[in-house]
């Protein structure tokens, strides 16, 4: 499907592109409001389920039997459109998670003012330590050594992020869609930052570093070299994924740091056939 206005990877053509890949059932469905991309399965009980997730058109009541579903996940965009789920009948199963998203409107001087000062000290500092900074792009294979150092980095911090086989889906499906940002120092890799880039959007996918990169702010200097390259190829919108200042307060102050404003989406949502009604009227009498 053709990419025009920003839209979150989870609705992009390189996503779809990568979950075929991946022997998955990826379904784009024709709304009045633009197409949906959906993600089939077949589970225990429920039968063939659905899940859409962060769709932008606005979700017709007839969704799920039309994709001829037994259950539709819907992960919500706005909380708008949770609403509008709720008022349909279907069921919440988790609240909204923040994410954060930076415009890349305006000149660079235009975003050092909208950067938080310590952000913009930091990206000062590591502009002063002459790391040597690549930009290549990310190669389809699910080795790749960024993995297995974020993977050590997840297990020491407690989070989860896409597996690598998906990444390298996207990386194959689409070769030079996914740049890889690094920095080096004496010789070896101290920090790296990987993005997808899909339509006039991009992702960030993964972020690492060791000590070395966080003595010298190697990840602002990535991160400030990485909006600038990735304007020039007509990104508008940077996708930082989750800002949760409870769980991560360091990943959250530094995304928004950046310039970047957070924004709730509208939460989890299952339509189960014949329990909707059920609940709809539960709803009312409530």
């Amino acid at each position: 499907m053709p990419e025009t206005a920003p839209c979150p990877l989870q609705q992009s053509p390189l996503f779809a592109a990568a979950l075929a890949r991946m022997a998955a059932s990826p379904l784009w469905y024709a709304l009045p409001g633009g197409p949906v991309l959906a993600v089939t399965r077949t589970v225990p009980v429920l039968g063939r389920i659905a899940l859409i997730s962060r769709p932008g058109p606005a979700l017709p009541q007839t969704l799920r039997r039309a994709l001829g579903v037994g259950a539709l996940i819907v992960n919500a965009e706005t909380q708008a459109q949770g609403a509008a789920l709720a008022r349909a009948g279907f069921v919440r199963l988790a609240t909204g998670r923040e994410v954060a998203e930076l415009s890349l409107a305006g000149t660079p001087e235009n975003w050092l003012a909208r950067m938080d000062g310590k952000w913009r000290n930091r990206l000062r500092h590591a502009q002063r330590q002459g790391l040597e900074l690549r930009a290549a792009p990310l190669p389809p294979d699910r080795n790749h050594w960024l993995f297995h150092r974020e993977a050590a980095q997840q297990a020491a911090r407690g989070y989860r992020n896409l597996p690598p086989a998906l990444i390298a889906a996207m990386a194959a499906a689409e070769p030079g869609a996914l740049t890889l940002f690094t920095a080096r120092a004496e010789g070896r890799s101290i920090a790296a930052m990987l993005f997808a880039r899909h339509g006039s959007s991009a992702s960030y996918l993964i972020g690492w570093s060791d000590a070395a990169g966080r003595a010298t702010s190697a990840h602002n200097l990535l991160f400030w070299t990485a909006m600038d390259q990735l304007r020039a190829i007509g990104v508008q919108v940077i996708d930082l994924g989750s800002c949760d200042a409870q769980s991560a307060p360091g990943l959250a102050r530094f995304k928004l740091g950046s310039g970047s404003r957070a924004r709730r989406l509208g939460g989890t949502w299952v339509e189960v056939g014949a329990l909707t009604p059920l609940h709809v009227g539960l709803r009312t009498v409530r």
